[in-house]
This record gives structure tokens, sequence and C-alpha cells, in this order.
């Protein structure tokens, strides 16, 4: 996808790429307001028997369904507890003012807004959790109070056993004083707080079971509100504090390209869990390379589907997409290049958003069918399916991974193969089933592939041999072990190793539509041997 500034990113399915101006998200068609927040929908025991199976499935409207919190007033702290131990620190009203350049085409948030994005434990950042005893947990940690701050946050995390806010500060309040590592998690908090909870549900997870191992690692969060502004001013502010050895973040791929070139200027190692974007692997880079992602690229999504048709024999589809599309338009254009490469050709290029696009198909002398449609012409993309009858094998992108897919396409997809970044059903264990045990539910793929960017930090740490306290050469060697040859750590979805570019070196899944009883239309996403 490429990224603008003037986008939307969708609360239902974190889409970024809707244009200001849409009212509909582009991909799931979830309205678009901006600030907007989609309450979870509570679900029958057998939608959510499907859901469990298919949360996190996709990018497309398989969030998790937790009970929403009432807005509050986040109480602000002035003191934390640095990770490296030690006394109590205020936090500095204004941060220094000696920031690395950065090329970015942002200009920072005022000091104020970077302070109170920031927490170690000291503050509330969602600003929908009225839980009191986070409240209380959160002053008495800005206070110093750690036994009270421990107590607390345990009552808290009792009572919102889906929030990882709670379980992180609680994790942070009993390390206490001990020397560990800081890593900074960065993510949409109060833009779209779902998707912001699905990534640190990830690394309050990889954090916990570290503890549990004998790693201390403290993490920080911070909102960027998926302001491209902000987070560039959050990245200045975590470059210039000692404490932070890395980053996993941000949330988007908007807010991650205006703090990548602040990160790799100022020498932070920083791990994009969900950012898709192949502007991030052709930014301008000198000296070693701190940026990597662990989601596979548009590139390499288009890439598979082409590659994967062409094993199967077929070489000349008809390709259906949407020329008003940002995203259908991305993802046809990464798959043509890679079928042209390769030795395909495209039988015929078809405009959903057109005239009778079903009528296409006929003497077309296509081999395929590739249906790349977003939101808005995803009902013709399935009467293109039905129209097929089956004759022809059918390729799509993500948008056709959801529940909708099944229910109106049927038996015309069957056999049909979708890409997707993960499936639970490939999920190394015992990621999937300790997750559903510590979050009361099943998660999807954000909080899976910030699992794996915490982890890679977790091996990186070990390969490097970096220390609590070792400040700046600590950032060098982490970002040297993870681009070094040889590098792998084990995450949710397998080894994660990454190219010299810092993408990681992976294979994007592939699902197929089968019968099936799971979703109670018949037919299910199953994944690829």
């Amino acid at each position: 996808m490429t990224d603008s500034f003037t986008h939307v990113t969708c609360p239902k399915c974190g889409y970024e790429q809707n244009p200001s101006t849409a009212k509909k998200c582009e991909i799931c068609g979830q309205a678009l307001k901006k600030g907007n927040s989609l309450a979870p929908i509570l679900l029958g025991a057998g939608a959510l028997a499907f859901l469990g199976g298919l949360a996190g499935l996709g990018v497309i409207g398989y969030n998790t369904f937790f009970k929403p919190q009432a807005p509050t007033t986040p109480p602000g702290g002035t003191v934390v507890v640095p990770p490296g131990g030690g006394t109590s620190q205020t936090t500095p009203t204004n941060p220094p003012s000696t920031a690395p350049p950065t090329t970015a085409p942002t200009s920072p948030s005022p000091a104020g807004d970077v302070a109170s994005a920031l927490s170690w434990g000291d503050r509330v950042l969602f600003a929908d959790n009225t839980n009191a005893d986070l409240q209380a947990g959160v002053a008495a940690f800005a206070s110093g109070d750690l036994a009270t701050a421990v107590t607390r946050f345990q009552s808290a995390r009792q009572a919102l056993r889906n929030d990882p806010e709670p379980l992180i500060y609680l994790n942070n309040a009993k390390l206490g004083n001990t020397p560990a590592l800081g890593i900074a998690a960065v993510v949409p908090a109060n833009d779209t707080p779902n998707a912001a909870r699905e990534l640190l549900r990830g690394v309050a997870q990889a954090q916990d079971e570290a503890i549990q191992a004998g790693v201390p690692i403290k993490v920080m969060i911070a909102d960027d509100r998926n302001d491209p502004n902000q987070a560039a001013a959050i990245a200045n502010a975590l470059v210039q504090n000692p404490d932070i050895v890395a980053v996993v973040g941000h949330g988007t791929s908007t807010a991650t390209l205006a703090a990548a070139p602040i990160y790799q200027q100022g020498q932070l190692p920083m791990i994009a869990p969900t950012s898709t974007t192949t502007d991030l692997t052709t930014l301008t880079r000198q000296g070693s390379n701190m940026i990597f992602r662990v989601i596979p690229s548009d590139q390499f999504t288009g890439t598979t589907l082409a590659r994967h048709m062409l094993s199967t024999g077929k070489s000349r589809p008809i390709v259906f997409y949407n020329s008003q599309s940002s995203y259908s338009q991305s993802l046809q254009t990464a798959f043509s290049t890679t079928l042209g490469l390769e030795g395909g050709q495209v039988a015929s290029l078809v405009d959903l958003s057109q005239g009778n696009p079903a009528a296409s198909l006929q003497g077309s002398g296509a081999d395929a069918v590739v249906l790349i449609p977003d939101s808005a012409t995803f009902d013709a993309a399935i009467a293109v399916a039905q129209a097929n009858q089956g004759q022809i094998p059918i390729f799509a992108g993500d948008a056709f991974y959801r529940i909708e897919t099944l229910e109106k396409g049927g038996n015309s997809l069957n056999g049909a193969i979708l890409t997707v970044p993960w499936h639970p059903l490939r999920s190394t264990p015992p990621f999937a089933q300790t997750a559903s045990s510590l979050w009361g539910g099943d998660v999807n793929w954000r909080t899976a592939l910030s699992y794996d960017a915490f982890q890679a930090l977790k091996t990186a740490r070990s390969v490097g041999n970096v220390a609590p306290g070792s400040g700046t050469t600590g950032r060098t060697a982490l970002a040297s072990a993870l681009g070094g040859q040889g590098f792998s750590a084990m995450g949710s979805t397998g080894a994660v190793t990454f190219l010299p570019s810092g993408d990681r070196n992976a294979t994007v899944l592939l699902v197929q539509v089968q019968p099936g009883s799971r979703s109670g239309t018949g037919f299910d996403f199953v994944p690829l041997p």
C-alpha cells in the first residue's frame, strides 16, 4: 500500500489507506469518522465458536470480541520508575531541545503532548478506561509506592482480563528497581483503541513470558494517535531516552513512515508488527539498518498469490479489481507485475466498478479468475464468482477474507485460494492456546505479529549480549543481532528471520474455501498444507 497523510484508518479492520473523503472503509465497509471506535459485538455461542476459529485470520473484520470500557479522563502522573532500576525520576516537562534531525515530512507535537502520551505505569493512556483500581494503581506507581501499585494493578487485571494495559503496568511494577531492558510499544491508543489493544496483547503476553523465564523487560506504552506529527515527536523522545533500547511499533504504515527515519538516524532499532507499505523497504538509510518488520509487505502478498497460481499450471488469468481503490490497485499491481516477470500474462484487466464486470468472463480466454475487490465492489466480485459457476479456478486477495464471502459466495467459491498473514491453525504452539487462556478469548493477527516482534527483540538481546543500562551500545548490538546472518527467533508464526532490507524473510499464508461446518454457512477457510 502507498501511504499519504490524507488517509483514514478503519477502526474495525485497521486498513489505513481509505481516502480522507471516504464515508466507509473500502475493505470492510465500516463507517468512517475521525476518532471513532468500533464497539465490540456480543456474540451467541455458535457465532463465537466460528469466530474463535477465525479470529485473527485475515485483515478483514475478525477482531477479538471483548467488552468495551466507558470513557474516562486519564489521570496524569509525573514520576516514573526507569527500567534500569534506581530512584524514581520525574518525567521532564520539556524533552531536550537537541533532537536528531529527521527526513520525515512532519513537525513534532508540543512537548507536553509527548509527555502525556508515554507511560511505564504512571498514567492511564486509554481514554476509554474508567477502572478505579487501574487509576489508583497508576497514582501509586507515579508516587513511587510500588507495593500498592502491584496490588491495585492485580485487581484491575482481574476486572479487565482482556485489557493488556493493566498487565504491562503490573509486570513493570513487580520488577520495581530490578535492572531491566526497556522496550517501547507505540500504538494508536486513542485513535483506534481496539486495534491498539490487539497489538498490546501480543507485547504483554511476550513480556509476561519473558519475566516468567527470568528475563526482566519493562515496557513503556506510547500513544501516537495514528498522527504522523505525534509519531515523529514520540520517536524523537524515545531516541533521547537512554532507558529505551528498542521499539515495537508503530500501529500503521502512516505513523511508521513518519517515525522510521528518526529511529534510523537516532540508531534506535524498531520492529513494525503490522506496517505493510513497500515504502518502508525503500526508505533511505545510512549506516547500520535499524528498521525491521514482521508482517509481509504488499509486494510479498501479491507475489505469493501470483506464484501459487503459476504453480497450479494457470498462467493467463482474468483479473478483477477496483481502479478507484488504492488498496485494490496496489495489490493488483504487485500481483500482475510478478505474474509478468515469471512467465504469466494477464488475459484481461477488468474494473469491478464499471458496467457489468461478470460479463467479461465470456470469451476472455482466461484459465483462472483473480478477484481483488474492495468493500465497495465486493458484491460485484461475488457476482463474478457466481457467473463463473466453477468453470475455472478462483484466486483472491485478503478483502475476501470475511464471513460474507462464505455466506454470499457459497459453492461458487468452493476451492478458491486467499492470502492471509496469520492463521491460528498454523500458529506455533503454544501461542494461540496461551493467548486464549491469558485474555479469555481468541486473538487475531495483530496480536500474533506484535508478539513476534517482541520475541525477535528478546532473542536479539541474548544474541547481542545486551544488558540493562547498556544505552546506545545496547541499541547497536540489538540491531546488529537482528540483521545478522543466521539470526532466528521463534514466534507465533514460526521462525522470524530478516532480509538485509529489514523485511521479514517469510512467505504469506494461503487458505482455501472448503466445505465445512465451523462457520454455519457450509464452507470454511482452511489453511493449505
